[in-house]
């Protein structure tokens, strides 16, 4: 076989059935395999930039928990999508990264010299838990073995594969490696958890942080569980919103929202299960946790890593959570009328438009891929979610223009699932590209665009640090309705909030690919006054 064609069945044999990119010069030969070897088992996705390209397959894997493949040529096919793989890399999502390159002869020379020259190897190995370069036929299996492994092994991230030209058009007899499955770590320490346990009942209100460790360990029924029996509220991480059901009476949403941070204000004990204590979820690792903190976790360099911790357990958390559910008593409900006091001030907060209804049409298990812009930041406190296959956004490298190709790339992974895009004016413009992907493929994501006209939050900070002053933050936009006309696509402006609800009803039923243009400039002002982290007050007042 040849080394292209071991390739895509080395990729056939761990499930792939889907690859985003754009073929090129040094990949080819590759391309050649994948439509001769891989027709009717692994579907391409041609992207319009390759920035898209490992976006599609982030969005790709966080619906579905499985790896994401994507396929450029080297140097500036690679580089431009590299922020997909940082994305996957700060989230913890399975992403491959898959180039060509030119022939390994010429590797001794200077990479500035060369044709799409670039050390990839150098460049990648910081932002991917495993980077190789195939240097024989043979080596094709191994690498691609070891990168599935790394991938499916501790927590999730990317990795990335280069293959030289005269590797993939060398031929070889290979054996073709066999799927590789999830590994999970070993049982915890009976001792530990038993002084989990003890630490637990002492506690008159003990709280949960969790992160989405949870889920991937499939120990979403174990969380819930433990804290129905001990009544102890459950705040989650960005990566771990929907880990517990957010209609759930003990849910608390996002860790850094004002009912978590309220409920950990009356807390005197915490149990952190998964939890990265990331900057953002910690304010800057300012937010300080009631003690006894109790920290669980698969990986034992992430204990005490960036919180000191009173009780460390590492192992399995799912073996681990059903041991502490099994050795806790039932607690008394102590947290009830504290919770109803926190829930009752957090709802009275006058509704932010879009999002009651972006949820009331969207079913349960409906996907939301939501971009960094003023009313999105609101959806972690305030748009509930169910699972955590169905809150899509860049939650720790925060990348402008993430959501719409991450949309893309879950419906391609879930057609039988709704899924809408909820973005800003400037972060679809930078995916803006992939509608023409989208109609290609018919691949039918409602995009909702609120145009306000300005980078809001970025203009907001400007005016609060610099005495009002600003600079290149208001937006020239395109007729987005007429842009998407254009390529094809179903599109509608909404002109007042109150017709909203129709025109998404009405968008969803298309089953097309569908944009719809919320024109919000008059209310640029009252977008920015709501954003959330730049709020002077915890709870939003009624706009004057």
């Amino acid at each position: 076989m040849k080394g292209g064609d071991i390739l895509i069945e080395c990729l056939k044999a761990q499930g792939v059935s889907a690859i985003f990119g754009m073929p090129g010069t040094q990949n080819l030969q590759i391309y050649d395999s994948l439509l001769r070897r891989g027709s009717g088992v692994i579907d391409h996705y041609l992207v319009r930039h390759e920035y898209a390209a490992t976006q599609m397959a982030d969005g790709y894997a966080r619906a579905t928990g499985k790896v994401g493949v994507a396929l450029t040529v080297p140097g500036p096919g690679a580089s431009n999508a590299s922020t997909g793989i940082l994305e996957a890399s700060t989230d913890c999502s399975p992403v491959l990264l898959i180039t060509g390159q030119s022939d390994s002869q010429f590797y001794s020379r200077d990479p500035n010299k060369m044709f799409h020259g670039l050390d990839q190897m150098r460049f990648f190995e910081p932002i991917t838990k495993y980077c190789a370069i195939a240097r024989t036929v043979q080596d094709i299996p191994c690498v691609v073995e070891k990168a599935f492994s790394a991938m499916q092994s501790g927590r999730p991230g990317p990795t990335m594969l280069e293959f030289p030209m005269e590797v993939v058009t060398g031929e070889c007899e290979v054996e073709i490696p066999p799927p590789i499955y999830r590994k999970f770590t070993s049982q915890a320490d009976l001792e530990e958890i038993g002084r989990a346990a003890r630490t637990l009942e002492e506690a008159k209100y003990p709280i949960l942080l969790a992160g989405s460790a949870v889920h991937r360990s499939d120990a979403r029924n174990e969380l819930q569980r433990l804290a129905e029996k001990i009544n102890a509220p459950v705040a989650v991480t960005r990566c771990g919103k929907g880990v517990l059901p957010e209609d759930h009476p003990l849910a608390l949403q996002i860790i850094y929202g004002y009912p978590a941070q309220e409920a950990i204000q009356a807390a005197d004990c915490t149990l952190a299960v998964g939890t990265r204590f990331t900057s953002i979820d910690t304010r800057n690792w300012s937010q300080e946790y009631p003690r006894p903190l109790i920290q669980i976790d698969e990986d034992h360099q992430e204990i005490g890593r960036e919180y000191p911790c009173d009780i460390a357990v590492v192992g399995n958390l799912k073996a681990t959570l059903q041991a502490l559910i099994e050795q806790m008593p039932a607690k008394e409900n102590s947290w009830n009328k504290e919770l109803k006091r926190i829930n009752a001030a957090h709802s009275a907060q006058p509704a932010l438009p879009l999002l009651s209804e972006i949820r009331e049409l969207l079913p349960r298990e409906g996907i939301i891929s939501v971009d960094v812009h003023g009313i999105g930041y609101s959806t972690f406190a305030e748009y509930p979610v169910y699972d955590p296959k169905t809150f899509i956004y860049p939650n720790i490298g925060v990348a402008l223009g993430h959501a719409f190709p991450a949309a893309l790339g879950a419906k391609i992974a879930r057609p039988d699932l709704p899924v809408v895009c909820f973005s800003g004016d400037g972060g679809f413009l930078m995916g803006s590209p992939e509608l023409a992907t989208a109609i290609t493929y018919g691949i039918a994501v409602v995009t909702v665009i609120v145009n306000d006209g300005a980078l809001s939050a970025i203009k907001r900070s400007q005016e609060k640090g610099f005495e009002g002053r600003t600079i290149d933050t208001n937006l020239v936009n395109p007729n987005f309705v007429d842009f998407a006309l254009s390529f094809g696509a179903w599109a509608k402006r909404v002109e007042k909030i109150e017709d909203f609800r129709g025109i998404l009803k009405e968008a969803l039923d298309t089953n097309r690919p569908a944009i719809i243009e919320v024109a919000m400039q008059d209310r640029q002002k009252e977008i920015m006054d709501n954003i959330v982290w730049l709020q002077s007050e915890p709870l939003r007042k009624e706009y004057q």
